[in-house]
């Protein structure tokens, strides 16, 4: 489940990041706006990835048995 979780938020950040590159053709106001947005969106879904991948690495820790 966390696999499918990381996968969803790393084609969110592609998506936002095509977003930031299709907003440079708005008007100058417009476009700082949406750009900043984007870049807090994008924040937050770096934050969900590397919460995520902690996670996972934690489970994987704990689960390893040795040997």
């Amino acid at each position: 489940m966390a696999e499918s979780q990381l996968s969803e938020l790393q084609n969110m950040r592609v998506l936002l990041e095509e977003a930031r590159g299709l907003s440079r053709n708005l008007a100058y106001h417009r476009r700082a706006r949406l750009e900043a947005r984007l870049g807090e969106a994008l924040e937050e879904v770096d934050r969900q990835i590397v919460e995520l991948q902690a996670d996972r690495g934690s489970w994987r820790s704990s689960t390893h048995f040795g040997g």
